[in-house]
């Protein structure tokens, strides 16, 4: 919905025109994907299990859509790997790069660190569980 100002609105909360214009060119992908399978608003709508008026809002790119909506779009385009990819950790840029500066430089590696006896004298402890048992070296 615009308001006399110029701000679009969804349920009481504005819409940025960088969404509103993503959500016009989605709307309008839709709708040449659907016509170019030769699919018919009516028909089209009744595999997404909505009505032609909703389509017909979902091809107008309405910020007030379902994701259910656009989903089962998707789902009866055949395309429904598309809208499971979209926050792809894999896929986002900034993630990774953020991911890759959080590593660390190194991995040292972890003491083994010995609990005392009563006496307060360690007791040494096998090397491994292989060599407890008489095997050398595998």
């Amino acid at each position: 919905m615009l308001t006399e100002n110029g701000v679009h609105t969804t349920k009481g909360s504005a819409v940025y025109p960088q969404v509103v214009r993503a959500l016009a060119k989605l709307g309008r992908d839709v709708s040449l994907a659907r016509r170019t399978r030769r699919i018919s608003t009516e028909d089209f709508a009744q595999q997404m299990g909505v009505s032609r008026a909703t389509l017909h809002r979902l091809e107008n790119g309405d910020p007030g859509i379902s994701l259910n909506t656009l989903a089962m779009a998707m789902f009866a385009l055949g395309r429904l790997d598309a809208i499971a990819g979209l926050a792809d950790l894999t896929k986002d840029e900034i993630a990774m790069t953020l991911t890759r500066k959080e590593a660390p430089r190194r991995v040292r590696r972890a003491r083994d660190i010995r609990p005392p006896t009563q006496e307060g004298v360690e007791e040494p402890a096998p090397e491994s569980e292989a060599d407890s048992h008489g095997y050398k070296g595998w």
